[in-house]
């Protein structure tokens, strides 16, 4: 049940971050149409937030990946595949 709760955080972790870049690339949008960045650190910017949404969103699918083998293998020793 421990791996579970694992599961658990890290997917939630992994949303928060993906939730977060996405605020901050509104951020960095509204910075830039009001004037108060330039066009070249905005690119830098969205650039960094853009990998870091991507990074997160590869790691979520990684752990809900993991929990998908978890639940199938524990459902297969219980003697629960169909057999």
């Amino acid at each position: 049940m421990l791996v579970f709760l694992a599961i658990g955080i890290g997917v939630v972790a992994g949303v928060f971050v993906i939730a977060r870049g996405a605020v901050q690339l509104a951020s960095v949008a509204y910075r830039v149409f009001e004037k108060q960045m330039d066009k070249r650190t905005a690119t830098r910017e969205t650039g960094l937030l853009s990998l870091a949404i991507l990074a997160a969103l590869a790691a979520t699918a990684v752990i809900a990946g993991y929990a998908i083998l978890f639940v199938f293998a524990s459902l297969f020793e219980s003697g629960l595949s169909g057999n």
